[in-house]
């Protein structure tokens, strides 16, 4: 039941910071440029200095702790498995060789360097989706995309089945939560190795996609009853403007994209 607690992403946690008061446009550009720098980056001084921006960003929201580090224990067998295979398909000398399995020390640090990276990645995504509301990134996402509309490019439906997918993330973790629950209730095991914990979730499947489109269908329901009908004609109800906050944070990423360039050019 650990797992599905574990994973927080597309949950919004108000707080008074200046990252939660930043333009939703502001922080799905830095998130993006973020992401691309950290999957380039290919050196350890790269990596950590990524790592130190985003500690310093994680504490600046003044969310607890917790709730990244929880993300992060979701993935811990992605990050386990990043490295075994990497120890075990490395074209470096083998360091530990039992029962024809070949084990390098060099290629086990470079799946360490992967699951740094994927790491990182799942914090920024934990920092976006955490530090705005799921109303404000849809809006974000559709100014952005405003000027494509201009060759008929549905910038309003994009950006709205973004917002409902981000949406259901925490939604399909309730009910597989619920449901879990109810098996335990039933007399179902969850415990174990990753086999067995494995083989007691597969039951769940089929409940919980049932769940999920029930959801689904409820919210269109939802939808139709208030009328929507796309975004044709159709306004905000805030206006957006980038404040100086929002310029300082683009400056900062821009010189930590500058630093972390040579870097990884270098490697």
């Amino acid at each position: 039941m650990g797992l599905w607690q574990n994973i927080t992403l597309g949950r919004y946690y108000p707080s008074a910071s200046i990252i939660h008061r930043l333009d939703p446009r502001t922080k799905l550009i830095l998130s993006l440029g973020m992401m691309l720098t950290i999957m380039l980056a290919d050196s350890w001084p790269a990596l950590l200095l990524w790592t130190f921006v985003l500690i310093v960003a994680i504490l600046v929201t003044h969310i607890p702790l917790h709730i990244f580090v929880r993300n992060l224990r979701a993935f811990l067998w992605l990050f386990g498995i990043t490295i075994f295979l990497h120890a075990l398909t490395s074209s470096a000398a083998p360091d530990v060789e039992m029962w024809g399995i070949s084990i390098s020390g060099a290629g086990a640090l470079i799946g360490v360097k992967y699951a740094l990276r994927l790491g990182l990645l799942v914090l920024v995504a934990a920092l976006l989706t955490s530090t705005t509301i799921p109303a404000d990134l849809t809006d974000g996402l559709e100014r952005m995309l405003h000027p494509l509309e201009r060759i008929k490019f549905p910038a309003h439906e994009l950006a709205l089945m973004t917002m409902m997918a981000l949406r259901f993330v925490p939604t399909i973790i309730e009910e597989a939560q619920r449901i879990q629950r109810a098996q335990i209730s039933r007399g179902a095991r969850f415990d174990g190795h990753l086999l067995q914990r494995v083989h007691a979730l597969i039951p769940m499947l089929v409940p919980l996609f049932i769940s999920t489109f029930k959801r689904a269908d409820e919210l269109a329901a939802a939808m139709e009853a208030r009328c929507y009908r796309g975004g044709e004609g159709r306004i905000s109800f805030r206006e957006l403007k980038l404040a100086r906050a929002d310029w300082i944070a683009i400056g900062i990423m821009l010189a930590a994209g500058l630093l972390t360039w040579p870097l990884t050019v270098q490697s």
